[in-house]
């Protein structure tokens, strides 16, 4: 193997590495919301942007270096297998973790609705309007 063959080789594994570990980070911040940890939610969008930085500056190429080997080595084959899983498995993760901050973010503007439209505030006097308005339930 040529010193580029194994240069190149050792890059797409840290792409990889980077790949999996970005997964993990979204995970942990799925985590976070279900758990509504909002520091560890921080740390994880930290990590997150980290690994995006890393993984924008790298010099990576596409897995066609893979596809280039010789057909009896097995290993490049598999390599090229787990690019596509761990890219598929990023996949998912990415539209999970898009639906649940998109419900997070209707719950967040309903709740927030309901304080505009209900509270006038803790600090503030209330209203005659509030003060003349009862509740009554009928049987």
């Amino acid at each position: 193997m040529l010193k580029s063959d194994s240069t190149r080789r050792q890059e797409q594994l840290e792409h990889l590495a980077q790949v999996h570990a970005l997964s993990q980070a979204i995970a942990s911040a799925i985590s976070a919301i279900e758990k509504n940890d909002l520091r560890q939610l921080e740390t994880h969008l930290a990590a997150q942007e980290t690994i995006c930085n890393r993984l924008s500056t790298m010099k990576w190429t596409p897995s066609s270096t893979v596809v280039e080997a010789v057909p009896g080595e097995n290993s490049d084959a598999q390599l090229l297998q787990e690019f596509r899983q761990a890219h598929m498995a990023l996949a998912q993760l990415n539209r999970v973790y898009a639906a649940l901050l998109k419900r997070a973010r209707r719950s967040v503007e309903l709740i927030a609705a309901l304080y505009r439209g209900h509270g006038e505030g803790y600090d503030r006097a209330p209203s005659p309007l509030s003060q003349r308005h009862t509740w009554s339930c009928e049987v």
